[in-house]
């Protein structure tokens, strides 16, 4: 094998030097540099030269142009007829040479295409040929005249060839380095795109079976169309925009699908392609050694990719990660201009996908045919989506578990599966499951997931408040209520969320809830743009919208020091008074909310400690006993949520079963809150 290696390599440099010697129009000095450069490898190559003409060349000071000069002018017909029959006698390099005829065939470039492609594919297999390509840039430059030479094709073809809007790399074929110096080898001015050229070492039958080799097969999704109900208008304006590009022929057809890391953009891609009957090819996902490189090559995988396609109906590319070039190559220069006339001109449409659009040029985006953002679904599709997964997997995961997991964890599908997977592996269940989602997100984010709560459910019998909340529910059902808000304020732990979840329930709508820290941004519009984006998340779902920590979204604008302390404001009551659906504050610092605010709440339900009655339900349902300790009955200032942090106390310590330390445990927690003051005594 490594002796036909030899021959072929041989056989290359005897052709390429064949080509440039017998040039009329070669310089006296550049023959006699490519001579001392043949003649320092002859035994290497077995190519020597007459002796008579080596001693002519002399040493770098010895050297005589006249005595030269005479000595090629007798040995070069000799010269090049050895070179010339060393080149016949080897064997072209195969299949290498066949693959490049085909695709310059298919794709319908020149004959001098083919020949350019050699030279290029050869100089990366043929360390000789790599050498001598760039002796002859040194030599017989510049470097497009010194390829002309070398492939005996007309310097002004090589050049339009060659060039960064020729045809080569229109069809994805050829990428240039425009900062390049040297013609072949690492950071060569030109290359063949990795995809292709590691292609190009295969047998194949015909161009249909290479063609098949190089797209690969069409792009199949692991979820059905009913995995994305959530987004139901998107995912089948999608496909309606696909078919409808598909059956009319149209030209420059661009989707972007843009979301967080792992909110099934591709998967969405893979099923609306389906739905519209297009098979789906990836495009751009071909590796190379340096990252930056990498990136040309994804750009000019597109191209080549739409050629290779022209001939077929019915197809659609993907492109993932388009913030990779846009923001990569378009700020090196020159790649501006190549996007934006891809965006316009594509003739198959491309599903682009974007993790992040704040540095991707305007220009692109304005660009595109349809932009859908796509976020994390909501719980109830979270639900879905976790039990088809587990179904998929043979995983054993009952309803309540998958309700549970997709209330406490949101999560993108991808980490779903992915931490289904880890679940399946290890033998474990849902608590498998959710330890693995949430180290998953906490390596995507960078910091510690937050776990969501578990929110006890609403108990009437464990409610105090200023009016009947199961009365006020019922009233809302029959009377199909949806647009409306209601404010909710009291102490902490008095049941405020549990009652919104509870509401959203029978109401039959899912919810959404932000805390502050959801909402707020450090920077100038920032808090404005999240407020909208809350509604419209709640809209585009049908869901109710709870915020909580109200206080700090509608801080009383009299004590405002700040013009956005009060744009804030006004644009939370705008959204608020305009939205289809019910809205729903929490606070437990009532006194802090803006006054005027508080005449925009359709309704206001202030919630109290702990009654007598209410005591008495906590201490059933927390410690299951029917039977106030005497040390305990008089704590007039406790809530649910205290019975569940003494609960967990006392589990802790061991003293579940013990009245006496309960009781002292309830009045610790009394003591320590602020007010405690007056606190201890008779309860209504």
């Amino acid at each position: 094998m490594s002796s036909m290696i030899t021959d072929i390599e041989r056989g290359l440099i005897a052709r390429y030097l064949t080509r440039l010697l017998v040039r009329q129009d070669l310089t006296l000095r550049s023959a006699r540099n490519l001579l001392v450069w043949l003649n320092e490898r002859s035994d290497v190559l077995s190519l020597p030269l007459p002796p008579a003409l080596v001693e002519a060349l002399g040493g770098y000071m010895a050297y005589k142009p006249a005595e030269f000069e005479r000595a090629w002018t007798k040995h070069k017909d000799a010269v090049v007829v050895s070179l010339d029959r060393a080149a016949k006698e080897t064997p072209r390099p195969e299949p290498m040479a066949t693959n490049v005829e085909r695709l310059v065939e298919a794709l319908g470039l020149p004959h001098a295409a083919w020949r350019l492609l050699g030279l290029f594919a050869c100089s990366t297999r043929f360390e000789q040929v790599q050498y001598l390509a760039n002796a002859a840039a040194d030599y017989c430059g510049p470097m497009t005249r010194a390829v002309s030479l070398l492939c005996d094709v007309h310097p002004r073809a090589a050049e339009e060839l060659l060039a960064p809007g020729g045809e080569l790399v229109a069809a994805g074929l050829l990428q240039v380095r425009d900062q390049s110096t040297t013609l072949a080898g690492y950071d060569a001015r030109f290359t063949i795109p990795s995809r292709v050229n590691a292609c190009l070492e295969r047998t194949f039958g015909s161009f249909d079976e290479m063609r098949n080799a190089l797209l690969g097969d069409p792009l199949v999704s692991s979820v059905t169309m009913e995995d994305y109900e959530h987004v139901t208008a998107d995912r089948d304006f999608i496909a309606g925009v696909l078919r409808g590009a598909l059956d009319s022929g149209a030209s420059g057809v661009n989707i972007l699908l843009y979301g967080p890391p792992g909110s099934g953009k591709t998967e969405l891609a893979k099923v609306a392609s389906q739905a519209a009957g297009a098979a789906l090819f990836a495009a751009g996902e071909a590796a190379s050694r340096d990252g930056e490189a990498n990136r040309s090559e994804r750009l000019a995988d597109i191209s080549f990719s739409q050629r290779l396609l022209g001939a077929h109906e019915r197809t659609a590319l993907l492109f993932d990660e388009m913030e990779d070039v846009a923001v990569h190559l378009i700020n090196r220069g020159g790649s501006k201009v190549y996007l934006n006339r891809l965006l316009e001109t594509n003739p198959i449409p491309i599903i682009w996908t974007s993790n992040e659009l704040q540095h991707i040029d305007p220009a692109l985006l304005r660009r595109m045919t349809l932009a859908i953002e796509l976020k994390r679904p909501p719980p109830i599709q979270r639900q879905r989506i976790l039990e088809r997964l587990a179904e998929r997997m043979d995983l054993k995961l009952t309803g309540s578990e998958a309700e549970a997991l997709a209330r406490r964890l949101d999560a993108t599908p991808a980490i779903y599966e992915n931490a289904l997977k880890a679940a399946k592996l290890s033998g474990g269940g849902a608590e498998a499951i959710e330890r693995a989602a949430l180290g998953i997100v906490r390596a995507v984010s960078g910091v510690v997931a937050r776990k969501a709560g578990t929110i006890p459910d609403y108990d009437p019998l464990l409610t105090c408040s200023d009016q009947d909340l199961s009365t006020l529910a019922d009233r809302l059902i029959a009377a199909q209520a949806r647009s409306f808000s209601i404010c909710l304020s009291g102490p902490p732990g008095t049941g405020k969320s549990a009652f919104a979840r509870h509401l959203a329930r029978r109401l039959g709508l899912e919810l959404i809830q932000k805390r502050a820290s959801d909402i707020l941004g450090p920077y100038l519009g920032e808090t404005e743009r999240h407020i909208a984006n809350a509604f419209e998340e709640s809209r585009e779902a049908n869901a109710m919208l709870v915020f909580d920590e109200a206080d700090s979204l509608l801080l009383d604008r009299r004590d405002a020091t700040r013009s956005w302390e009060i744009t804030q404001v006004n644009e939370m009551l705008t959204w608020m008074e305009d939205h289809p659906l019910p809205v729903c504050f929490t606070t437990n610092f009532m006194e802090r909310v803006d006054s005027a605010s508080l005449r925009r709440f359709t309704f206001q339900v202030v919630l109290s400690y702990l009654d007598k009655p209410g005591l008495r339900r906590a201490w059933q349902v927390f410690f299951g006993s029917d039977r106030i300790p005497p040390e305990a009955a008089g704590i007039a200032n406790l809530t649910p949520g205290d019975f569940a942090k003494a609960r967990k106390q006392a589990e802790v310590l061991g003293v579940l079963e013990n009245p006496t330390r309960l009781a002292e445990i309830m009045a610790d927690i009394s003591r320590s809150k602020p007010d405690a003051r007056g606190s201890m005594g008779f309860v209504r």
